[in-house]
């Protein structure tokens, strides 16, 4: 399914859930054609299996609306504290990502997390910037990867501590 980019197309965000998986893991697959580096934690991890954590977890749809159309564009996810979220290509630049990472933070600090962190290729400069603009800061040093396609990456973690709404 295509949309008209001459159209207008509403957007908003929603919890992913079972009704939408075949959509779901259409948009997976799409992101995972684009970039070479969608499911980064796995490799970063040597593809272990997670230990059980007791932290809530949460997986958000970005979902695009037009007439008869109805798909997800973009997901951003937090488990175990580590926020990751993708956009489809064509989909990037129109403030679209600043609203789920606004989306994923305002459910992390309702939730309780004291902080969230992630992991950015340190060449990835606009994701860089919009990490310090949600006031991300650096964490560690930066660490070298290896992609499944061979290609070499540097990742730098970068954390942000939430605001207690109590005080």
């Amino acid at each position: 399914m295509t949309f008209d980019m001459t159209q207008p197309i509403t957007f908003e965000v929603e919890v992913a859930n079972l009704a939408l998986a075949p959509q779901w893991q259409a948009l997976i697959q799409q992101l995972m054609s684009e970039t070479d580096t969608f499911m980064i934690g796995g490799i970063r991890d040597g593809y272990s299996r997670p230990e059980v954590v007791d932290t809530p977890a949460i997986t958000l749809l970005l979902i695009a609306e037009q007439a008869d159309s109805r798909l997800p564009v973009g997901m951003g996810s937090i488990d175990n504290g580590e926020l990751g979220m993708a956009i489809l290509k064509q989909f990037q630049g129109a403030g679209l990502g600043q609203e789920l990472m606004n989306t994923l933070l305002d459910w992390a600090s309702h939730v309780g997390l004291a902080s969230v962190w992630l992991d950015v290729q340190t060449d990835n400069q606009p994701a860089v910037h919009i990490y310090r603009k949600f006031e991300f800061m650096i964490q560690g040093v930066p660490r070298q990867l290896t992609l499944p396609n061979g290609r070499e990456t540097t990742l730098q973690r970068m954390i942000k501590i939430l605001e207690d709404k109590e005080s």
